[in-house]
C-alpha cells in the first residue's frame, strides 16, 4: 500500500538551507513520525535540477542529518523495499509520486522547469521499467502542489526555450509570459503512455496558496524563504 503526504507551512520549514538546524530537525521529525514511519527509515536527496535517479535498497537514514542529507545528489529517488521512506524538499517545483501498483515499487520526483526540460519523468518511468519491470499500465502518477502558470511569469523569453515549451508558454492579460510547468509535465506523462485515470495533478498554486512555501512569493515579497516536504513509502 502506498502512503504519501506533503507538509505545509504550519509544519515548519523543512530545509537546512533556510532555517536553524535544530528547528529543521524538529520539524522533519514531527512530520515524518506523523506519517507513521520512523525518521531513521527515511532517505532524502539533495536536489540539483537534473535528471539523476538514485536507488535505495536500504535506508540511508539521512533525513535528520544535515551533512549526510547533502551527500546524495539526484532529482528522483526510488525503492522497491517496503517500509523505507523517501523524501524530498521543494518550493514551487513539482513534487511527484510515481507508483507501480503491480510490483509495489516507488519513485518520487523533483520536477522543476529544468527537470521538465530534461524529461525526468519519462526517464524515471523507463528506469523503473528496467529496474523493477514496471509496466506503464500499472503506474500511478501523483503531482503535488506547485507554481501555476498564472503565477510563473517572465518579462521576456531571453532565457526560455520557446520551442520546447510551445503552447505551455503563453502571453497573459498582463502582457507577460506565463509558463505552465505542470501542464507540460502532465503532457509528458501522457506521451509516455499514462492515461488520465492514472494521473492526479494537484490544482494548488504554491505562489497563491500560503499553506505552502513558495520561492517566487518569498522573493517578490522580500520575505524569509522556506521549503515543504514530500514523503512517501510503501508497506
Amino acid at each position: 500500500m502506498l502512503h504519501y503526504g506533503f507538509s505545509e507551512v504550519s509544519d515548519g520549514n523543512m530545509s537546512f538551507l533556510w532555517g536553524d538546524e535544530a528547528d529543521v530537525v524538529a520539524n522533519r521529525t514531527k512530520f515524518i513520525e506523523s506519517a507513521g514511519i520512523k525518521p531513521e527509515l527515511v532517505s532524502i536527496i539533495q536536489l540539483e535540477h537534473g535528471d539523476k535517479i538514485h536507488y535505495v535498497a536500504k535506508s540511508l537514514g539521512n533525513a535528520l542529518n544535515k551533512s549526510a542529507a547533502a551527500a546524495v545528489t539526484a532529482d528522483a529517488i526510488a525503492t522497491d523495499r517496503k517500509g523505507l521512506g523517501l523524501m524530498l524538499i521543494v518550493a514551487d517545483c513539482i513534487p511527484a509520486v510515481l507508483y507501480d501498483t503491480q510490483n509495489a515499487a516507488l519513485a518520487i520526483i523533483h520536477a522543476g522547469r529544468k527537470g521538465v526540460e530534461q524529461d525526468i519523468l519519462t526517464k524515471t518511468i523507463a528506469w523503473m521499467n528496467e529496474k523493477f519491470g514496471s509496466a506503464i499500465s500499472d503506474m500511478e502518477l501523483i503531482g503535488g502542489p506547485s507554481i501555476a502558470k498564472e503565477s510563473y511569469v517572465f518579462d521576456d523569453t531571453k532565457e526560455i526555450d520557446v520551442a520546447f515549451w510551445g503552447d505551455f508558454l503563453s502571453i497573459g492579460a498582463d502582457k507577460k509570459y506565463h509558463m505552465d510547468v505542470a501542464g507540460k509535465f502532465c503532457s509528458q506523462a501522457k506521451l509516455a503512455g499514462l492515461t488520465d485515470p492514472q494521473i492526479a495533478m494537484s490544482k494548488i498554486d504554491t505562489f497563491a496558496d500560503r499553506h505552502y512555501f513558495s520561492h517566487r512569493r518569498s522573493t517578490a515579497e522580500n520575505k524569509p524563504e522556506g521549503r515543504f516536504a514530500l514523503l512517501a513509502y510503501i508497506d
